[in-house]
């Protein structure tokens, strides 16, 4: 295994470039034999972009923005470098990659429940029978769950109309749309949730959970009054208080993912459209920047160690990769990075790196409302639903004056940052405050934003950063390893049909060889003619002095036997190595100098094959240790 683990995705790039390459030159060679009248087998597609080449603009345009590469990256890199690499083969992958994508939204959620059901009591650092108290009344700040200010907003807005749930609040019936019913909470000042549902709010067992109030003041227990945003949340009893069963019976009863709501983070995340709309501050901005570049370390981390990062704080991840206090604080490049950022968004701008840092002004408008006409309904497969969120790119790009703007590849990168940005709502953060407040802990208190909430419960949000970008990371790997097994695959076939003509060839060699080896054997007995041959084949035997273990020797016949596919391959990663041009010439005409190569290569096989020959002098064995041995032999062979 590489030390550094992005050591074995170049490997397996410069593997899968050379196979590339090797099927592109032979198709290449195939085509100028057909212009010289002979008919071969069909062509294939050509491909038309060279990895260095591909490798040098996304490091370029990566280190312009600051971004490191991942194992995410890494994989939709190869996933688009095994479909061709040309501009035509990666829009098709990508637009494919797009409606998985799309379509995994449905079938991750049971996933992505999971997850919180099994990080839940892990972030509040209490055992799986710990037993909260009931009938007690808790106070929760509103900032304490409200990272992204949802609440703020109201549900009929343009924004709010793709931030909170699609349905509204019908009570006793699931889903139920909880961020809504948070946000009519705090219109209905000091109005418990019981009054308008007739109940306290109770999961799928029936058993009731909680009630909650909106308050902007409360006194405390030394009977100082406390004023700001609050949520009062009366704790009922249940048939059991356990912890754990509180938060599966309350996770029970929402969605996690909220389809309009995962597009309006990831169109956020990409044009800034819902902060520039809303008109956020310059401390808000900051904030979520900073979240992000640390969700992009999380990205990168690897954990390879004996013991997966244990939320309790008391595991190790990867020693390459531990997450210490330097793992959330910022470099000055980071921070000059974030201040040009936070300045775009508050100018309403959209900066291109790679056109010498051209500014255009974003529509954020036609934007949003792309994301608001969007349809796509829990339990539903229609493409055309599907069609509509893959292609929500091309609105993006048409929000864009007077450039258009390709943010296909964003699309994908960002996927994973705009789930997890979804899934932090208020409504799934509130029920781990909630039996965090109930055991006393004191963090609930000390959260006062995103970062706060970042900092202050760090292993339980690496986690569950982590655990979500593995669900796409599984998903790209089942499509990289499909399509390079089927690359592969090709080139086995390729090998064997090499390996049976070879083995044709000798064959027929040596048939042909035996025939004329009778007539020689006929001269022998009439004349000296193969004393010369054998005196002559002594003279020219170079002496070697040096010998390998016998060991070493008696292995080789595990050995596979020359290649000329496998030589070829060599010679293209050799090419590569030097910076040596292997794609098609500028004009897209075939590659003659690799085409040559490739021929004396062939040649020289189809030579080996049907005349090469492997000469061995067997030294006298001893048969019995200190008496008898063999005579000495000559043994002959064929080179495979």
């Amino acid at each position: 295994m590489a030390l550094d683990i992005f050591d074995g995705y170049k490997f397996v790039e410069k593997k899968v470039t050379s196979t590339e390459k090797y099927i592109q030159i032979s198709n290449d060679i195939k085509n100028l034999q057909k212009r010289s009248g002979e008919s071969l087998e069909s062509k294939s597609d050509i491909l038309s972009e060279q990895l260095s080449d591909f490798t040098k603009k996304v490091n370029a345009n990566e280190l312009k923005k600051g971004i490191k590469k991942n194992t995410f990256d890494e994989l939709l890199n190869l996933t688009k470098l095994i479909s061709g690499g040309s501009n035509k083969t990666n829009s098709k992958t990508i637009k494919y990659l797009k409606k998985v994508f799309v379509t995994a939204l449905q079938e991750l959620k049971p996933n992505i429940e999971n997850i919180f059901n099994e990080l839940g009591t892990k972030a509040i650092g209490c055992s799986e029978n710990q037993e909260f108290i009931a009938n007690t009344s808790l106070y929760i700040k509103v900032q304490s769950i409200d990272f992204l200010d949802l609440l703020k907003e109201d549900p009929n807005s343009l924004v709010g109309k793709i931030s909170y749930e699609s349905n509204n609040p019908n009570y006793g019936l699931f889903p139920f749309p909880m961020n809504k019913e948070l946000y009519n909470r705090m219109q209905n000042i000091n109005q418990p949730y019981s009054i308008p549902a007739g109940s306290p709010y109770f999961g799928k067992s029936l058993q009731n959970l909680f009630d909650i109030t909106y308050v902007e003041s409360y006194v405390n227990n030394v009977g100082q009054t406390i004023t700001g945003n609050f949520y009062k949340i009366d704790l009922v009893n249940r048939e059991n208080n356990n912890v754990v069963e509180f938060l599966k019976d309350y996770y029970s009863t929402i969605n996690f993912i909220d389809i309009k709501n995962f597009y309006a983070q990831l169109v956020n995340l990409l044009t800034g459209a819902i902060q520039i709309k809303k008109g956020s501050g310059n401390i808000a901005l900051t904030d979520f920047n900073k979240v992000l570049i640390i969700m992009r370390r999380i990205f990168g981390l690897c954990f390879d160690s004996e013991q997966e990062i244990d939320v309790g704080g008391t595991a190790k991840v990867s020693p390459n990769d531990k997450v210490d206090d330097s793992f959330f604080s910022f470099s000055e490049i980071d921070l000059r990075i974030l201040e040009r950022t936070v300045e775009d968004i508050k100018q309403g701008v959209y900066e291109f790196v790679d056109c010498d840092n051209v500014k255009v002004r974003i529509k954020p408008d036609p934007i949003l409302e792309a994301v608001n006409q969007l349809n796509l309904t829990d339990g539903t497969n229609n493409n055309n639903q599907i069609n509509d969120a893959a292609n929500l790119t091309d609105v993006i790009s048409n929000g864009f004056f007077p450039i258009q703007v390709d943010f296909d590849d964003s699309f994908l990168k960002e996927f994973p940052n705009a789930l997890v940005m979804s899934l932090l709502s208020p409504k799934v953060i509130l029920p781990i405050m909630i039996m965090a407040k109930s055991l006393n802990k004191t963090f609930v208190d000390e959260i006062n934003s995103f970062l706060d909430f970042v900092d202050k419960m760090r292993t339980y949000f690496v986690s569950l950063v982590s655990k979500v970008i593995a669900l796409f990371i599984k998903i790209l790997y089942d499509i990289v390893y499909k399509d390079i097994k089927a690359l592969v695959a090709r080139l086995t076939n390729d090998i064997a049909r090499e390996k049976t003509k070879k083995y044709e060839n000798m064959v027929l060699s040596l048939t042909t060889l035996l025939v004329q080896i009778a007539n020689i054997v006929n001269d022998f007995r009439q004349c000296n003619a193969i004393i010369n041959q054998l005196q002559g084949l002594v003279t020219n035997v170079q002496k070697r002095t040096e010998s390998l273990p016998l060991p070493l020797l008696l292995a080789s016949r595990l050995r596979k036997g020359f290649s000329k596919t496998s030589a070829f391959l060599r010679v293209i990663s050799k090419f590569e190595e030097l910076g040596l041009p292997t794609g098609p010439m500028p004009d897209g005409s075939p590659n003659l100098m690799l085409a040559s190569i490739k021929s004396i290569i062939d040649g020289i096989d189809d030579e080996m094959a049907e005349n090469g020959r492997v000469d061995i002098g067997v030294a006298p064995l001893t048969v019995i240790p200190g008496r008898n041995s063999t005579n000495p032999i000559s043994i002959y062979g064929i080179p495979v």
